[in-house]
């Protein structure tokens, strides 16, 4: 059985990850779909038991995993999905080993290397944790505002003299 995991956070661009694992899944095949949550500062745990705070991400995480699995069980294929907590690279690379994933398929946003750069690539890092072949596919660009002010050196203009 060929095993694929795809992160999915519920966005728009974790869906054409989804997708891109349709069309290369297998009959036999199984998707896992992976929702990671990050952990908690202890501070904020201070307030709200443990338990209950997890339970509120778990019910989070699977919102955002919903999307994706009508789109999976309608294509007739094997659907698990999870929610995991931690890093993200880290956690699903961990998860990849432990479920003995074929490979990972990664949805993500058409971002420059310097806003990856600035505001961190979780695809990046899990290129590199990942003992399996890792796809990449590129969704939309990021919205206006953040590529002119994340990825667009500033404009200068003089006033005439």
């Amino acid at each position: 059985m060929y095993r694929i995991l795809v992160p999915v956070d519920g966005s728009p661009n974790a869906l054409a990850g989804v997708r891109h694992a349709l069309q290369s899944a297998r009959q036999d095949g199984e998707i896992w779909l992976a929702n990671v949550q990050p952990r908690l500062h202890r501070y904020v745990t201070r307030f709200v038991s443990r338990d209950d705070a997890w339970d509120a991400r778990v019910e989070r995480g699977r919102a955002a995993l919903q999307e994706a699995r009508t789109l999976v069980e309608s294509a007739g294929l094997v659907c698990r999905s999870t929610v995991l907590r931690g890093e993200p690279a880290t956690e699903l690379a961990r998860f990849a080993r432990e479920q003995r994933i074929d490979q990972i398929v990664v949805g993500t946003s058409r971002s420059s290397g310097l806003l990856r750069f600035l505001t961190g690539s979780i695809t990046n890092r899990l290129v590199e944790l990942a003992d399996v072949p890792v796809a990449v596919v590129a969704g939309a660009r990021p919205n206006a505002l953040r590529r002119t002010v994340m990825s667009s050196p500033p404009r200068v203009s003089w006033p005439a003299i």
